[in-house]
């Protein structure tokens, strides 16, 4: 039987093993799919609500396509889940078993036990226990798949949200738009958004290609697995609510997992299919973004605009209550790796974001922020061609104070061509754009994100202390950066703590260093612009 094929299938105790073994070839030709539509549905049951549960087999009874089976999971749910499932299934008048284990296996496992009964269904598709089905939830997923070509794999339909007491009207049209937006994608874009759904089909034979659910992957199995059916076919999309997708449910997925853990396993799933797939990148591009929505679509068109094309962009939504999500997500490229994470502070962030990066190189650059067309081929051409101490490369920024909507042209910061410490140092400053060998950022285990307990504000110039106190540096004298200047910039809303900090920074480095020099700061409105070095 298929389960037995794939790696991580575990023998079922006998009395659930399946009666019919499918033969070879029996669900092979897609014409006779097309005479025999039976449709397998798999419901997988955790720790789940009474009335969610009778609603959601009350709507499985409701189709009114009749040519289905349905096989019920209970994956070592609790007592009251395991009765109510048991009396909410006595409604159905379809062919249909359960199968009731007393440990949890998680879903995944489930998903592969259910279809195991199943053999005899061309098409398969499952539901969460809290949803509910349109009543022609069936019915126009197999007439779309009956009729669209032989190598569609996957039909997906639009869902209608609802709250935990089981309403929609709470979602304006401008809600399912966006979703529409969403989810209205060619398939190479599933690498970096989950953009199915919870209302689907597809084929057993690509199902069985694929090699079944993946259980390693988790809470996003699901997502994994339409990574690989990608790549087997295609997938068609039907511009219709097909399924009422419960929100805020107790026990629902996105209620008791945490967003930042399921954004951040998604891509973790995906750059592991890339890495596999020799989806490597010379160079990975960092863009750190918080409340961005003005900026974050000019920064990442920068990078889209790229004379040089071997990229992959990896765009952290750091805590945002904006729309700045939203239009990251309004990008199609699959070079693309977005993640929202919770509120943190900047450095944190990029840590994290490291952890994404296949390719040799990073460039680091904020959300507000953008780049000339050619800043990555220059760069990369200068990184080849320096020696492997050389940790990281730097170019000039050019300054734009905005005004009433209105960019200002302002100074350009230019670097410094030394690579002495201390010339570094009271240099003061932190020059962009900023390419470094991943190598070397691993060798200094990422970005110092906190200090004496507190996180980190400087860690810009923190980050080249430690570079030039281990490894060379290289100036690349062109203007490559663009630096926006606004109210939000961080340097204004936290000036305080920031100097504060950097003092901290240059008594504590010069301390490592030899306690050789005193330092002298000197001050304009409140800011730190210079700082000199005076020998003890």
């Amino acid at each position: 039987m298929f389960l037995k094929k794939i790696r991580w299938y575990h023998r079922l105790h006998s009395k659930f093993q399946p009666k019919q073994v499918r033969k070879k070839g029996y669900l092979s030709s897609t014409d006779d799919n097309k005479h025999n539509s039976k449709v397998g549905i798999v419901l997988p049951v955790y720790n789940q609500k009474r009335d969610y549960l009778i609603e959601c087999i009350q709507s499985i009874e409701k189709q009114t396509y009749r040519n289905f089976k349905l096989v019920i999971v209970i994956d070592g749910a609790n007592e009251e889940t395991l009765k109510a499932t048991y009396e909410a299934s006595e409604v159905l008048t379809c062919s249909y078993s359960i199968i009731h284990r007393t440990n949890n296996k998680g879903i995944a496992y489930s998903l592969n036990e259910g279809y195991e009964y199943l053999l005899d269904c061309p098409y398969l598709t499952w539901i969460s226990g809290d949803n509910r089905l349109k009543p022609n939830f069936l019915e126009r997923l197999v007439n779309t798949m009956n009729s669209v070509s032989s190598n569609t794999v996957l039909v997906y339909s639009m869902y209608q949200s609802i709250d935990e007491q089981g309403r929609s009207d709470s979602f304006g049209q401008a809600w399912y738009t966006s979703l529409f937006n969403m989810m209205n994608r060619p398939k190479e874009e599933i690498m970096f958004t989950c953009f199915i759904g919870a209302s689907f089909l597809f084929r057993r034979e690509a199902y069985e290609k694929a090699d079944g659910y993946d259980p390693n992957y988790g809470l996003v199995s699901d997502y994994e697995f339409w990574i690989r059916l990608m790549q087997l076919g295609e997938f068609q999309f039907i511009h219709e609510i097909l399924l009422e997708y419960r929100l805020n449910g107790k026990y629902s997925l996105t209620t008791i997992t945490p967003s930042e853990e399921l954004f951040t396993k998604r891509m973790s799933a995906s750059v592991n299919h890339r890495q596999r797939n020799g989806d490597i990148p010379k160079v990975t591009v960092i863009i750190t973004a918080h409340n961005d929505e003005n900026y974050i679509n000019n920064c990442i068109q920068s990078i889209l605009d790229q004379t040089y094309s071997n990229f992959h962009m990896v765009v952290l939504d750091v805590g945002s209550t904006d729309s700045t999500l939203e239009k990251i997500y309004s990008v199609h490229d699959s070079r693309m790796i977005p993640i929202h994470l919770d509120k943190r502070h900047k450095a944190e962030a990029l840590n994290i974001g490291l952890s994404y990066v296949l390719g040799e190189y990073v460039l680091e650059l904020n959300g507000d922020d953008w780049i000339d067309p050619n800043t990555l081929e220059i760069m990369l051409n200068k990184m080849d061609t320096l020696p492997s101490k050389v940790g990281m490369a730097f170019a000039n920024r050019q300054i734009w104070v905005e005004e009433n909507g209105q960019l200002i042209k302002g100074a350009v910061y230019k670097g410094i061509p030394s690579s002495n410490k201390y010339d570094v140092l009271q240099n003061f400053k932190t020059h962009c754009p900023r390419m470094y060998r991943l190598s070397t950022l691993k060798k200094l285990k990422g970005w110092m994100s906190s200090l004496h307990g507190e996180p980190l504000l400087a860690d810009d110039f923190t980050m080249f202390l430690r570079m030039v106190e281990r490894f060379d540096t290289h100036w690349i004298d062109q203007t490559l950066y663009h630096q926006r200047q606004h109210s939000k910039n961080l340097t204004i809303l936290e000036k305080e703590m920031l100097n504060r900090q950097t003092r901290m920074v240059v008594n504590e480095t010069l301390k490592r260093w030899g306690d050789e020099y005193v330092p002298h700061f000197e001050e304009v409105d409140g800011n730190i612009t210079k700082l000199l070095l005076i020998r003890r």
